[in-house]
Order: structure tokens, then sequence, then C-alpha cells
């Protein structure tokens, strides 16, 4: 087959088995790149994806000094290209065989501390800006969702039952595959009440936007405009801008629960992994937190204090 066909064939493929939007963006700007650089090279037909040409593919990505989570996800989209070739006949042996995987070497994700968090909710005000805002806050620590799957948030999706509360996460504003439910502590059931007394009636969603900087609309809140509401109380609070406004808060809770003795399967649950995998980063600890971990658990201190 041609490879640009069976390029084509592989994004036709993807859509067929429902692979969300930035799915199927993801494969086509990174199978993409392997097909274009193949073709340069004069390389049209899948039989010619053998194991020298996806390594001579492999050192063009090495020398454009590429970050080591962009190499793995390359390799990522290069096997899944792989194996679509291979379920449909068109390569007989897999040229990827044997080869170890690129691994992300992910850093450990940056998060709020406590005190940042506290110093964020102090700056919102008893109006209705500020009750919108901290009740977004609030749900943002206590649920981990990500900013599309909280913009997207209608009235029903939202059950408060005295001071617990749940909602659900539905899957077409989500990177998930089906809807999963959250759940609410008894502060975040509150602070969502204060902020539905006040929100426009009229509104389709949770969450609307500001006109101007003062009053509120009856339009959804955008992923944007809740980038921007979080650096706007970023600099009143005075705590460090740090990248990904937004996500931050998905990671705090994440640590925090973990760090608290929550389970990983749980936790995955809530956060909408499909993998484990996915999940584990949040096991890791950096080097403070391994000392103070070890201060507290430290079998000999035990020891000490049983006498």
């Amino acid at each position: 087959m041609n490879l640009q066909a069976a390029y084509l064939e592989y994004l036709a493929d993807c859509k067929a088995r429902q692979l969300k939007p930035a799915s199927i963006r993801f494969y086509r700007t990174h199978v993409g790149a392997l097909v274009r650089f193949l073709l340069a090279r004069g390389v049209d037909d899948v039989l010619g994806l053998d194991r020298r040409a996806l390594r001579a593919f492999y050192v063009s990505l090495a020398d454009r000094d590429l970050a080591q989570a962009t190499l793995a996800a390359y390799d990522r989209a290069v096997r899944a290209f792989v194996r679509f070739c291979l379920d449909e006949r068109e390569l007989e042996v897999d040229p990827l065989n044997g080869r170890r995987r690129v691994r992300s070497g992910r850093p450990l994700p940056d998060t709020w501390t406590l005190d940042e968090v506290a110093a964020l909710l102090a700056t919102c005000a008893p109006d209705p800006v500020g009750l919108r805002d901290r009740a977004l806050m609030c749900l943002l620590l206590d649920t981990g969702l990500r900013a599309g799957e909280v913009v997207a948030l209608a009235l029903d999706d939202l059950t408060l039952n005295g001071q617990r509360g749940r909602c659900v996460v539905r899957a077409e504003g989500s990177k998930s595959d089906q809807d999963r439910t959250v759940y609410l502590y008894a502060d975040t059931v509150n602070a969502l009440r204060a902020w539905l007394d006040v929100r426009p009636a009229e509104a389709r969603t949770v969450f609307v936007a500001l006109d101007g900087r003062a009053s509120l609309s009856t339009r959804p809140l955008t992923p944007n405009g809740l980038n921007q509401l979080i650096r706007r109380r970023v600099v009143l609070a005075g705590v460090p801008m740090k990248r990904k406004l937004c996500h931050i808060w998905r990671h705090t809770f994440a640590k925090l629960y973990v760090r608290a003795g929550g389970d990983l399967e749980t936790l995955r649950r809530l956060l909408g992994h499909t993998s484990l995998e996915t999940t584990r980063v949040y096991l890791g600890f950096r080097d403070r937190e391994v000392a103070e971990r070890h201060w507290a658990l430290s079998p000999v201190r035990q020891l000490a204090m049983t006498r």
C-alpha cells in the first residue's frame, strides 16, 4: 500500500474508533511527521517502513535536541501506526520488535502548597465575582477536574445534599471515554451554594464569564477565561506565578490525595485516567519530602516512641 494512503487510512481508523479530537490531532501531527520524513527519503510504500528507515527517523529526532517527553510522544505515535499496518496485513514483520520504548522521564508535576491555596482563596471578596472564583478554586482543588471539564459543567450535573455533594463529568466535555462521578467536601458544597445563589438563572453552565471585569454575563466561562481568572488571583495573592495555572489544581488534588493515604485505583477513577501508569506519577516524592517522610516513619523513631 502507498504510504500516504496508509497514513490516511490510519487517521480514518482513529475516527472510526471514536478517539477524542485531541488524540486524533496528536496522531495526525506525529505520524504525519514520520510519513513526511520517509517520503522525503524516497520511501513511498508501507513495505519501506523497515528498521533502517525507522532508525533514521529516530536519529533525525535526536538531532533536533527535543525534550525527552517529546521523543516519547513520537515513539508512541510511531508504534501505534506500525501496529495498525501489521493488523491490516500491510506489514508482515514488526520493524520495532526488540526496540526499547522511549521513556518520557516526566518530572514531578508542579503543585500549589496549602499556604498558597489559602492565599488565593483569601483574595475572594463576598461579591458575585469573588463567590464565583472561590467556588471554582474549591471545586478544582476538591476534584482535580480538568479546565475543559469544569467549564462544561451544567447545573443538572451537580447534586448538593446537606454537607455532601457530587458532580457528573460528561465524556463529551472530557478526555475520558465515559462519564464519571467526583465527590465534594462540605466546604466546597457551601462555596458552590453561595455562588449558585447569585449566578444568573438563565445561564446554561454552572460557571459564567464576565462582562468587563466586574459584572456577570450568561455566557459560559471558557478554559482561557478560567486561566485568566486564576492568573488575576495569583497576582492579587502575591504567590509565585507557575506554568499551567489551571492544570496545577489537578496535580495539587492528586498529590495531596496520595499524601493523605489515598490509593491509586480510586485516584485513577476520580481523575478519569485510563491507565494506572498515568496516575503513578503522583507517587513521586521530591528530596525534601523523602526526608520528611523518613523522619516521620523511621523504624528507629518508632522504636524510641515505644520506650
